[in-house]
């Protein structure tokens, strides 16, 4: 269950009509809605994107 604070990774979404996404981002959940969570990105950006592409980060995704 993934909780404000957490360190996360997430995908972009290039293409809704083929739904092309991009590699996975690290990012840390700042808030989450229903299906949208509101992500902040490395560069300092807040975004929001669908909660189906946003998973909980593990050690392996940290130490990158």
């Amino acid at each position: 269950c993934m909780q404000t604070g957490d360190l996360i990774r997430y995908r972009e979404i290039i293409n809704h009509r083929t739904k092309e996404t991009t590699e996975w981002f690290l990012g840390m959940l700042l808030k989450k809605e229903y299906s949208i969570c509101h992500v902040l990105a490395r560069n300092g950006n807040v975004i929001r994107v669908w909660a189906s592409h946003v998973q909980k980060a593990g050690k392996k995704d940290a130490n990158n």
